[in-house]
Parts: C-alpha cells; sequence; structure tokens
C-alpha cells in the first residue's frame, strides 16, 4: 500500500466547501502551423492519456482508513477514463484575457472528487487573436491539482513527463500497470496500527535531535538576537484577512525575470527579495485606495522549498517562513532593505526549526479531528474574528529554463493559479518561465472583486522600484 504523507495529507484535511485545496498553472500553447483547435485537443488527450501512467497519482485515487485512524492509502483507479481528466471549454466570442481570467476562476473554484485521481486538464478554446501570431492559433491549457498530490516544485517534474524540448517528439505506448489489489478495511485497520507503534519507535530515536533542536532555537528566542518582533506578533487586520466565501477571482500578468535578477544583483539582494518588494509596493497602493492599509507592517506568509536539489518526488517538501512586507515604509529602496533582513532572519529561524518537522504522524483519531477543526473553523467563520500570523502569502516557485512543447504545441506561458485560505484571502504566486516571471493572483471573490487591479498595481509597484533604484526598465512588464 501506498500511503499519503502526513504533510500531503494535511491539504485533505483542511479542505472544505469554501476552501479547496486547488494549485495549478495556466499555460498559452500556440499550436502548430495549420493545425485548428478542435483536432489537436482529440489528439492531445490521446496524447495524455499515454503518458499519464508515469506519474503514479495521476492514475490513483485515495481510500480513507475506517474512522480515520490514519492517513488515506493510494489505490489503483479501475474506472480510470482519461476523458474525465481531459475537458474542453470553449470561450464566447469575443475570447479577451479577461473572460479567460473568470473562466479559470470558475473553474479552479470547484473541489476535485476525491472518487477519481486529484487533478483535471482544462483545453480552453475561443482565445482572440491579440493572443496569437498571425496566422497561429493560442489555446489555453489549466492543470488543476489538488495540494495533497504536489507541491510547486514537484510539478515541474509533471513537466518533464508531459512536455519536451522539441516540437516533435515521439510518446511511446507505455505498458499498461498491473491492476493493484485493493485493500480491504482490515488490511487497513492493521496496518494503522502498524504505523503507530512504528512511528512511536521512531519518534522515541529521534529524541536527543529534537532536544537539541529546541535548546538551540531557545538560546535564540531568550537570546534576542533574531529581530523577530514584528513578524512573530498578530498581522495587522486587513480586507484580506477573513473568511474566504467559495468564489475565487483570478488575475494574470508577466514581469521581466532578467531585468530582475539584474536588480537583485546589483542591490546584493535575492530574486525572492525583489519579488516581496514589488508584491509589497503593490499592496500598499491596492489597500491605501480604499483606506484599508494599517499602520503596522503587513506580513507575508513565504513557501519555501526543504527539497535537496534534484528533488522531484511527488510530495510536499514545503516549510512557511514569515517575512515583514515593511509596508509601513514608505521609501522603495529602504523597504526592499527591510524585506532583506526579514527574509535573512526568516530564513535562519526555518532553518535551525528544520530538526523539529516531522514528516509522517500517526496518531490514531488525528485526521478525523483535524478535519473537524477545519470544518467547524469554516461553520463559524472564526478568521472573521481571530487574527493570524500572515495577511497574504506570496510564492516563488522556478520554473522550465528552455522553452517547452506539448504534443508539438509551444508553451508560451506559465501563469499560476494557487490557494486563497482562512485568514489570508489572497494569494501572489510567481513562477519563472525561461526569460519571463508569471504572475498569477487568486483570492476569495468576497474579498478581491478587482483582481486585475491589484495585479496592475503590482506591475507598477515593480516600475517604482526600477526608478527608486535608478534602474530603468526599458522592458515594461506585460498586464
Amino acid at each position: 500500500m501506498h500511503k499519503l504523507g502526513f504533510l500531503d495529507a494535511t491539504f485533505l484535511y483542511a479542505e472544505t466547501r469554501s476552501a479547496p485545496m486547488n494549485i495549478g498553472a495556466v499555460q498559452l500553447l500556440e499550436l502548430p502551423a495549420g493545425v485548428s483547435a478542435g483536432p489537436f485537443f482529440e489528439e492531445l488527450r490521446r496524447f495524455v492519456g499515454r503518458r499519464v501512467g508515469q506519474i503514479p497519482f495521476m492514475t490513483r485515487r485515495l481510500k480513507q482508513t475506517p474512522l480515520m485512524l490514519d492517513q488515506p492509502v493510494w489505490i489503483g483507479a479501475q474506472d480510470f477514463d482519461v476523458a474525465r481528466h481531459v475537458q474542453r471549454v470553449v470561450l464566447p466570442s469575443p475570447g479577451t484575457k479577461r473572460q479567460l481570467e473568470a473562466t479559470v476562476a470558475r473553474l479552479h473554484e470547484t473541489p476535485l472528487d476525491r472518487h477519481h485521481p486529484l487533478w483535471t486538464f482544462y483545453y480552453i478554446e475561443g482565445l482572440d487573436s491579440a493572443f496569437a501570431a498571425k496566422g497561429r492559433t493560442v489555446v489555453g491549457w489549466y492543470c488543476k491539482y489538488h495540494h495533497a498530490c504536489i507541491d510547486g516544485m514537484a510539478g515541474q517534474g509533471i513537466i518533464d513527463v508531459l512536455f519536451s524540448e522539441a516540437p516533435h517528439v515521439a510518446s511511446p505506448i507505455l505498458p499498461t500497470p498491473p491492476p493493484e489489489l485493493e485493500p480491504t478495511s482490515a488490511d487497513l485497520l492493521v496496518d494503522a496500527g502498524r504505523n503507530v507503534l512504528a512511528r512511536s519507535l521512531t519518534l522515541a530515536g529521534q529524541a536527543a535531535e529534537q532536544w537539541r533542536a529546541w535548546s538551540a532555537l531557545s538560546q535564540r528566542v531568550m537570546g534576542g538576537v533574531q529581530t523577530l518582533g514584528a513578524i512573530a506578533e498578530q498581522a495587522p487586520r486587513t480586507p484580506f484577512n477573513v473568511a474566504v466565501g467559495p468564489y475565487r477571482a483570478w488575475s494574470m500578468a508577466t514581469l521581466p525575470l532578467g531585468t530582475m535578477r539584474a536588480l537583485a544583483k546589483s542591490l546584493h539582494v535575492t530574486l525572492n527579495d525583489i519579488v516581496l518588494a514589488t508584491c509589497s509596493a503593490g499592496l500598499r497602493t491596492y489597500l491605501a485606495r480604499a483606506g484599508g492599509l494599517p499602520d503596522a507592517s503587513l506580513i507575508a506568509g513565504v513557501p519555501v522549498s526543504l527539497r535537496e536539489r534534484g528533488d522531484k518526488d511527488m510530495r510536499n517538501r514545503v516549510g512557511m517562513m514569515l517575512a515583514s512586507l515593511a509596508s509601513d515604509v514608505a521609501d522603495p529602496l529602504a523597504r526592499l532593505m527591510a524585506i532583506k533582513q526579514s527574509t535573512r532572519v526568516g530564513k535562519s529561524l526555518l532553518a535551525e526549526t528544520r530538526a523539529l518537522q516531522v514528516e509522517d504522524v500517526h496518531v490514531p483519531g488525528l485526521p478525523l479531528w483535524m478535519a473537524g477543526v477545519a470544518q467547524t473553523m469554516e461553520r463559524l467563520k472564526l478568521a472573521n474574528f481571530f487574527g493570524g500570523a500572515m495577511n497574504v502569502v506570496i510564492s516563488n516557485v522556478m520554473g522550465p529554463v528552455r522553452t517547452k512543447y506539448l504534443n508539438g504545441a509551444r508553451m508560451l506561458t506559465h501563469y499560476p493559479v494557487s490557494i486563497p485560505a482562512h485568514g489570508a484571502a489572497v494569494n501572489l504566486t510567481v513562477q519563472s518561465y525561461v526569460d519571463r516571471l508569471d504572475l498569477g493572483v487568486t483570492g476569495c471573490l468576497d474579498a478581491l472583486p478587482d483582481p486585475d487591479t491589484l495585479r496592475d498595481d503590482i506591475v507598477e509597484g515593480w516600475l517604482e522600484l526600477c526608478h527608486a533604484c535608478g534602474h530603468a526598465d526599458i522592458s515594461r512588464a506585460v498586464a
């Protein structure tokens, strides 16, 4: 049996009707010359059907342990049908960018069916000619996954399987894997007991390491070495810090990756610092316009990959760092330097607490309890009354460095779509692709009814940072 890891499973337990744990990306695909959208879809669906067997979770579904005593297990989806998972959507005329964004938001807000493999691809036709070079056809390709299956970096492993670096690559006919025997309820109960015992012995063996980690962390905190004061405190209230509703808003933009890297190098900061400063500037403008910018700095939750180099295992390996966005600092350059200091401290703390992070937990009944807490928090809308540690999530995911092709169609973009959560109803994620940094603004529609406005403010925030640093950006961001 292939058991779901504890961190992966937490995304299942945290999921509610208003907070589905879907992540994904929107790629614009330029079809080969002379190929129309309709026939290409049929061939693409067959192509995907021949490839997905190389990615285990894409042909498996989850089976829950009786009474939710332990994490679910992956079992073969005997009724797997690629037609269920690769679907066709046609935009009404004229097929504008805003229509595409609204369609992606609608598709993204729908929870995935746990009775089937937890992914769906949407082939979106009807985009207007502004998306394509003369004589070519461009379609949207929205890939939607449950976060229990992958994190951002694992998503690159999927791209490696489905995409190629040449327009024409033969798609091998892979042998059908033998059917797996579905475990009985008794099998799952016995396995749950075995896991609890094994985990207890493992934790006992790790006790010394855990104690050393706690001691080191305590010395730093009590010694006052770090400047986590503003970060560790409760984040200030903003219109984004509410319980999310069931509807989503999404918008996309592109920033110039090469220029951002050059600016980061010249200022001795990281690309991630530049991304945070750019988003901070946009958030300042957006919130101030409606009188919602707090006096205290906004706090960002920043996902950090815990993977070793080259690790593309289909499991979540990510931690969360808290960083001040220095939104209470008016000068863009001073704000960037404050963010640099904040992320330096946050990374140091994350590194020191890594030994405290437990990848697998087996406590009888814990899954049921966690799911119950999530449902109760949503039902009572507790996020409307209690503050949290962060105002917004800002993520930076490394993507392909070379042009990719999907069954001969050239991938033009890689816009991320992510998770607005209770208490943090806006998510800003960027994903690199060749020489571009694609931004996805994902929000709860109630908290962010105008995602295109925030998107434009972030783009202007990048230009503001360039001008403040005396770095003329001649390649304006494409909003």
